[in-house]
């Protein structure tokens, strides 16, 4: 291992040395042993630190692991919007069918690593024209609840001139008050806002719910038809339908309506003169 060797170069043809070194073999084996180790490294540096890597078989490419956490945060923005539609279809079924509402969602955060679960109100419901498709905005639990002094600052349009023939009685199931009137007469917008419901049910016939400001929706019930529908934006005193007698629940020409606020059925006697 200390015997000193010459390694050298030398022309084939002319027998001329071109290069030559002497060293002991040991001195050879280290060399050899550094040499493999820097291909080694600088090697496994190209691939890491360059785009080299991408022609590596099975390493993904910049493109495709940027597509990925796209598609895992698309997929969970999916997941809190559908539980979302739920909470809001079954609130909207519910005031449809003269129940009370569930102002509650437990959301999780799947992006986060640490599992945090957050009970939530709902603050309003509204309707993204851009997108066509129904959101609901919430905030962190708090007592939120309808009182005087946020709906008596508001104008509300009279939307059916009448005669009221059954009050506001939420303890026997009817959340509103019923308003008889000339046939064919319209009814009218009470606030601005947006229509977020339009269409027919068994019970109610022909339907149009908006959504207002100060978390206030509106219910329109037993229209003969609809001059609205979903996603509209309305004037307070805009004509949303026709004075009708549609449904199961009605034995004459009438209209059904109900005032509701963070979930809560308002009594319209209490804001508006018919």
């Amino acid at each position: 291992m200390s015997e000193r060797y010459r390694f050298a170069i030398i022309n084939d043809r002319t027998f001329k040395e071109l290069w030559n070194k002497v060293m002991t073999l040991r001195s050879f084996i280290i060399l050899m042993v550094v040499a493999v180790v820097f291909l080694i490294v600088g090697g496994a540096a190209l691939i890491t630190f360059t785009p080299l890597r991408q022609y590596v078989p099975g390493y993904p490419s910049s493109h495709d692991r940027a597509l990925a956490i796209s598609n895992y945060l698309k997929v969970d923005s999916l997941e809190r919007l559908i539980s979302q539609n739920d909470l809001y279809i079954n609130n909207l079924r519910d005031i449809l069918n003269g129940q009370r509402t569930n102002p509650h969602v437990i959301v999780k955060d799947s992006i986060r690593k640490e599992e945090i679960k957050r009970e939530v109100r709902i603050d309003t419901i509204h309707h993204t024209i851009d997108d066509d498709q129904f959101n609901v905005r919430y905030v962190e639990d708090e007592t939120v609840l309808p009182t005087a002094l946020s709906t008596i600052k508001m104008h509300f349009y009279c939307p059916l001139k009448g005669i009221v023939t059954n009050p506001h009685a939420p303890e026997a199931g009817h959340y509103g008050i019923d308003i008889v009137s000339n046939t064919k007469d319209p009814i009218l917008s009470v606030l601005d806002g947006t229509v977020i419901m339009a269409g027919w049910t068994l019970e109610a016939g022909y339907v149009i719910v908006v959504q207002h400001r100060n978390n206030i929706v509106s219910q329109y019930k037993h229209n003969s038809f609809l001059l609205k529908k979903i996603g509209d934006h309305v004037r307070a005193g805009e004509p949303l339908g026709i004075i009708g007698n549609t449904g199961e629940y009605t034995t004459g020409p009438h209209l059904h309506f109900e005032l509701w606020q963070n979930g809560t059925p308002l009594n319209p006697t209490d804001y508006i003169i018919f």
